[in-house]
Formats: C-alpha cells, structure tokens, sequence
C-alpha cells in the first residue's frame, strides 16, 4: 500500500459522530486529518490549509458535496477529491464524473477499500513529492562535485535540467576547464547511469581507422581485418558516448557521424547492414562549435544536431571566487589519498591562488594543490605552492598565451632538444599521445617507444 504519512487529508460529513470515527481512522494511516461539516467551511480550510486529498459526502447542509466539486473546479484547485456516500442516483454520479471526481466510496464504508482509493489517488502527488526531493537531492549533490559559486550554480542547474533527458549535449570551454568529467557527471545522474560510458577522442583517431574504430567493421574489409569487430558505437548500447575533441572529427567522417547522432543507425565497414543503437550523445569542444560551423570548418547541420543543449564552462580566470572552494576540493581528495588530515591554506596561499591567472585552469590547479600537499603537511602558504610554467602542468598552448616556448640552451645534446621536441607536441596536444603521434607523422608505437627513451609521462590515450 501507498505511505500515506505524509498526506494531509480533509474530511468534510456532516454526521458529526461518523466524522470524528472515520478521522479517528484515518489518523492511523494518514500524517494529518482536518475536518469540516460541509462544504462551505471546508472551502475556507483548503485556502488555510491546502489538504493533499479531499474526502467528503455528497448530501450536506449549507454547501453539498457537488457545489463543493464545482467550486473546486472554478478556482482550478488540483487537489483530488473523493466522495464517500451512500447517495448513489445515476444522474448526481455522472455529474460529479463531469466534475472531475477522482474516485466513489459507497457508505456503509469498507475501511480497506477507502484505504485502497485514497492510496491510488495520492499516487500523482506522492510522485511528484519524490521527486522534488530527488531534485534538490540532486541539486546539493551537484554543487558539491562541481562548486556554489554564481557561474558554478548556472552550470549545476543546467546540468540537473538535462541529465535526466535523452537531449544530445555540447559542452564548450577552454582545455582543463572540466569538460570530461561534467560528461561523466551527466551520464552518473541519468538513467543510462548502469550502462557504459564511453569516451572517444576524436583528435586522437588516425583517419584511415576512424570510421572502422568508431562502428567497426567486418572480415575482410580491409588489409588486416582478419575478423569482425564491434565499433565503439556499439559498445556504447545503451549508454552515453562521449565524443571529446569533437571540433578535430576529419571532415570525411562529419557526414557519416551526422547520421549516427540523427538517427543512431550505422553501417559497419564493410558490410551493408543497417546496425541501430540506443545512445545519448555527449561532445566537447575547446572552440566556439557555432562559430566553427559558420567560417566552414564543421558541418553546420551536425552541429545543430550536437547542440540540443549547449552549457558552457567559463576559463577559471573569469571565475576568481571559484578557485579556493577548488582548491580545498582537490586538497580534500588528495589529503584523502594520502591518508592525511586535512591541510589549510593560509592567507597568503589563498591569495596567490587567487590572483594566478590559471592559463591551464581547473586541470592546472588541481595538478598545483596535489603537489603542494604531497610536500606540506597541515598548513599550506603561499611559499609552499609552486605554480610552474602552463607547460609543465601538461595544459594546451592555446591557454598558455604569446610567449614562445624556450629550448634549451646551447650547447646541447640531440637527445634534449628531441625530449624537449615531445614535451611541446605533447603539451600542444593536451597529453594525448595518439593525437600527438598523428600530428608528428610517426607510427604511435614508435611515438611511444620515445616517450619511454626520454622518461616522460604522458596523460591521455
């Protein structure tokens, strides 16, 4: 049976001794049960009181059970109402039907019938009840993982309108501002949350591979295609994707990608089968999609097909007052990972922070608190926190601003100015390895192999 507890109940008989029984009742299932002897007082409690459900006899002095409906109906009160008589003419039960009625409880009444209607005609309330409280749930959940600050805020409720949808999402913002794991914030509060989440870096798919990667292919369709093998596409059945760095797709790919996310039918390479999935499509970009579309360097009809939603995040410079909250967020985690107490910044720590214009953002900051709190212990100042060059915190160089990268003063070595050669590809590159293999001409595995020579580790796949 529905939990009633919550309900407030009114119930309007003008039989004063089977009033007081049946609300005696009541009160045993119900949170709260108000009583009138007709309609008349009971109109003044619903502007008082605002019951959930009304439960009332349809012959009554003063004001009947029907003017009652009727008046009800007037003021557009929502509030179902159930009638509970032994009045049973044909003509006053089709008049209270026109009068939108919820449900009839014949008199002498059954206490395990009544129970069973109010139950069903609360059902609508109780629902909507639920999930306000998931909502705000929902809400303060968000804040936490994402921030409370002004900016943050429109974000958190952006996010809670669309998460629970099936609306295709752009998220746009600089490299580090936090776009990936907004996405995987969105897939985490759908309900595609048990499904699989999967991440494809479009910069990152040699283009002689990419539509093969993206929705597999079949033996035979090329060299080396010993058998048939699953896309990503279709290991994201019932899941997200997330397309990242969806600005880079190749041209030759934005055709056969606009039909996917329009209709979510692909044709493996290869084969002429029709194959369909059921996904919710995510992408990110570094750039102004729109603006991309318009000076012709990506579909114009893809991208309104990516943008159902567009939310975008702010660079962390244009967001001062979020970056201590960041801060002690990513000192928490690390503290945590450490097993450590947690460590404060003092005044002139949170200053500094403050005032730095983070050209790496969020991505940046995180990677400056998790090395301050691997060398401090409870307080952190400011000359605890080294905050390095964008370089070395692995951001873009479309963050880092006009200056030029140095090498390395003469004389060198070949070797350094090879490594020093790969740190900027890879920093152009966000740390993503594949894309930086492509960028340079080389095969990965060798890109790899020199990465290993030179000791230098790198983020993404």
């Amino acid at each position: 049976m529905t939990d009633l507890k919550s309900l407030t109940i009114l119930l309007v008989e003008d039989e004063n001794e089977l009033r007081r029984e049946t609300a005696s009742f009541l009160e045993l299932y119900c949170g709260k049960v108000i009583q009138a002897p007709n309609g008349r007082e009971a109109l003044a409690l619903i502007n008082a009181q605002k019951p959930d459900l009304i439960i009332s006899d349809i012959r009554m002095p003063v004001m009947n059970g029907l003017e009652l409906a009727a008046c009800l109906k007037e003021r557009s009160f929502d509030t179902p109402l159930i009638f509970c008589t032994a009045f049973t003419e044909t003509s006053y039960l089709l008049k209270a039907i026109e009068l939108g009625v919820a449900a009839f409880v014949r008199k002498p009444v059954d206490t395990d019938e009544l129970l069973a209607v109010i139950g069903k005609a609360a059902v609508p309330l109780l629902q909507r009840r639920e999930m306000e409280g998931v909502s705000d749930e929902l809400m303060a959940s968000m804040r936490v993982q994402i921030g409370d600050t002004p900016a943050q805020r429109a974000i958190v409720e952006q996010t809670a309108r669309v998460a629970r949808t099936s609306f295709n999402v752009l998220l746009e913002g600089e490299t580090g501002t936090g776009k990936s794991r907004l996405a995987s914030i969105i897939h985490g509060l759908s309900p595609r949350r048990d499904a699989r989440f999967v991440t494809i870096q479009m910069g990152a798919l040699p283009l002689n591979l990419a539509e093969s990667e993206l929705f597999g292919h079949v033996k035979g369709a090329f060299t080396g295609a010993d058998r048939n093998r699953a896309g990503l596409a279709e290991a994201a059945d019932g899941g997200t994707i997330f397309l990242d760095d969806i600005e880079s797709c190749p041209p030759e790919l934005q055709g056969k990608l606009l039909r996917f996310v329009e209709e979510k039918k692909f044709t493996q390479v290869g084969s002429t089968v029709e194959k369909r999935v059921d996904v919710r499509i995510i992408a990110a970009s570094n750039r102004n999609l729109k603006e991309e579309a318009l000076a012709g360097r990506f579909r114009e009809d893809l991208y309104y097909r990516l943008a159902d939603v567009t939310i975008p995040l702010p660079p962390l410079r244009d967001t001062p007052d979020a970056v201590v909250p960041l801060a002690y967020k990513f000192l928490r985690e690390t503290c945590d990972e450490l097993g450590r107490n947690l460590a404060f910044l003092d005044d002139e720590a949170r200053s500094l922070l403050i005032n730095t214009s983070w050209p790496g953002n969020i991505r940046q900051l995180k990677s400056v608190i998790r090395r301050a709190a691997l060398k401090n212990g409870s307080v952190i100042g400011a000359a605890d926190i080294s905050i390095q060059p964008a370089s070395a915190d692995m951001v873009s160089s479309s963050a880092v601003g006009s200056t030029a990268p140095v090498p390395p003063p003469f004389p060198c070595s070949m070797d350094m100015l090879e490594r020093w050669s790969l740190e900027q590809a890879l920093l152009y590159c966000d740390g993503k390895r594949m894309k930086t293999a492509m960028m340079l001409g080389m095969n990965y595995y060798t890109f790899r192999r020199r990465l290993e020579k030179h000791g230098i580790a790198a983020g993404d796949e």
